[in-house]
């Protein structure tokens, strides 16, 4: 919230529910800020935190509503002209209500702090997270996320407020699906998904200005030029500049201009505009490049005159975008293979339609990102671990374990005739453990202990042992390749694809979970985890 440099916001350690049942984000409120107290709210959990202060969810007691809340830090707050700063600033959003801007609804000091009650937003997950978790993003999510954008700016700017730091931090995706998207295209799938800005010149990055005698407020990699060289002349265009920052950003997965330190990075941006995204290699179409080039011109004279130009061509590429991804689907397979689908559609009606219907399925459901790629899909103690990015050993992201006795547990279930596969090294001496566990009693678990060079097995389904055929030992960073097929008196264990194990059940298996943990050692580390049908 507030542009802190927080991830997996989805996420929640401590599955908080709303009256309608939606998991709502957050970490327990730790021990140093149990005695805070906020007229009219009631703590409920962390946020996120950073250089700025700590970020609160909260019930407000008196409108029955929840609220992010952030408290400001020390040094901030004793600062008499920046929180003069800050409550006109809080008094001017406390104006503006539109559905792409996230709403300030008021500013409290205390004896312990000053405190901003902002709107809280569904979802948790920025523009960052989205970066982090996908990487480069499709074209279409890149239009969509620039136009509820520029509409949050431009409503702002008719009330006379321009933003100065807007950046993929700042930008909040609304979504009350409480299960993280499964790929990019999700994101936005609900009917009142939305990009809402937040941050309105209350949290910005100093750069030290020429000759380092003063400073400007903004982020280098993605302000214009002039807040930083001719601070006399700034206006809505700075905006729609470092919009155009972002969408480069987005759509190449790279910041455009890259300087050793902030200033630097400024001044390459009066040699230059805005680069063709093209030119590493991404594929962008002729109507995003024209957006692009007119957004990220390094004089403002040259950029869109108005929010009213780049609104109608946001909108004609957003449209054009949706057209060409609907062609995308219908043009995958030749007119032959949808004459057939057609021809086949009256097999269905006499045979049921099995094979129709899977290869449906697999044309427009495409297989999930692995369960490695946020802590969003799991539950438990998600400080010990964090998510890596690819590496030369790795396709995608991994969870890596950074201490024992800090389990996790997957939200999506496995039920019978459904297979769990995934990859587990342990550098190390140490012991991991993987489990089933159904309504808080485990099922089935398969342990990997290494000591000394060598590796030992084990594993027990419902209180039995379950003799498991030799497995060979591997070296500290070679993977172990698990695959669970699941059914509902049994349990099959393949290791590097051989089949290693059979659990019998002694009752009926229904919903279960994955748990995931270290038991001894400080670190461990999974990746390709998979959750589909058992075909």
């Amino acid at each position: 919230m507030l542009g802190e440099a927080t991830s997996d916001l989805t996420a929640t350690s401590i599955l908080l529910q709303d009256p309608d049942g939606r998991i709502l984000p957050g970490t327990p409120v730790d021990p140093a800020h149990l005695q805070v107290s906020i007229p009219g709210c009631t703590l409920v959990s962390v946020l996120g935190q950073g250089g700025m202060g700590v970020v609160f969810l909260a019930r407000q007691e008196r409108l029955d509503r929840f609220v992010a809340v952030k408290m400001l830090a020390t040094d901030a707050g004793r600062d008499a002209i920046y929180l003069a700063r800050l409550e006109r600033e809080a008094q001017t959003l406390a104006t503006l209500s539109h559905p792409n801007i996230v709403g300030c609804h008021d500013i409290l000091s205390t004896e312990q702090g000053t405190f901003l009650i902002m709107q809280f937003v569904p979802g948790q997950l920025s523009v960052r997270d989205l970066l982090l978790r996908f990487g480069k993003l499709p074209e279409v999510v890149v239009a969509r996320i620039a136009l509820d954008t520029a509409r949050g700016l431009a409503y702002a700017h008719k009330k006379g407020i321009c933003h100065r730091d807007v950046k993929p931090d700042n930008l909040l995706v609304y979504r009350e699906d409480s299960s993280p998207p499964h790929a990019a295209e999700d994101v936005f799938r609900a009917a009142n998904a939305r990009v809402m800005i937040c941050d309105f010149g209350i949290a910005r990055e100093a750069v030290p200005a020429e000759g380092g005698l003063d400073s400007v407020l903004g982020s280098p990699a993605y302000m214009a030029p002039e807040q930083a060289f001719d601070r006399g002349h700034i206006d809505f265009r700075a905006d729609i500049y470092a919009l155009g920052s972002t969408l480069y950003q987005l759509l190449t997965g790279k910041r455009p201009f890259v300087g050793s330190v902030g200033i630097e990075t400024v001044r390459l941006k009066l040699a230059a505009d805005l680069p063709d995204p093209r030119t590493t290699g991404t594929t962008a179409s002729d109507e995003c490049v024209h957006i692009l080039k007119c957004m990220g011109q390094r004089d403002p004279q040259e950029r869109y005159a108005s929010y009213v130009d780049l609104l109608a061509d946001l909108e004609s590429w957003f449209h054009q975008q949706q057209r060409t991804q609907h062609r995308r689907i219908l043009g995958r397979y030749p007119p032959a293979f949808w004459k057939g689908l057609v021809a086949g559609a009256s097999a269905v009606l006499l045979i049921g339609g099995v094979v129709a219907a899977v290869k449906l399925r697999d044309i427009f459901e495409p297989l999930p990102p692995s369960c490695a790629a946020t802590l969003g899909y799991w539950s438990g103690d998600r400080s010990s671990w964090r998510v890596t990015e690819p590496d030369a050993e790795t396709h995608g992201p991994s969870l890596l374990g950074l201490s024992p006795d800090a389990p996790l547990e997957l939200r999506q279930s496995l039920e019978p005739n459904s297979r769990a596969r995934f990859k587990v090294r342990v550098p190390g001496p140490g012991q991991v453990r993987c489990a089933l566990r159904q309504e808080g009693r485990e099922r089935w678990w398969l342990r990997w202990q290494r000591r000394n060079g060598s590796s030992v097995f084990a594993s027990e389904a419902d209180g039995r042992d379950i003799p498991l055929v030799e497995i060979p030992d591997r070296k500290s960073l070679d993977w172990l390749s698990v695959d669970l097929r699941v059914r509902e008196r049994e349990i099959d264990l393949l290791i590097d694809g051989k089949l290693r194990g059979i659990a019998p059940l002694k009752e009926a298996l229904g919903k279960a979970h994955l748990v995931i943990e270290i038991r001894e050692g400080s670190l461990a580390q999974f990746t390709d985890i998979w959750i589909t049908d058992l075909h």
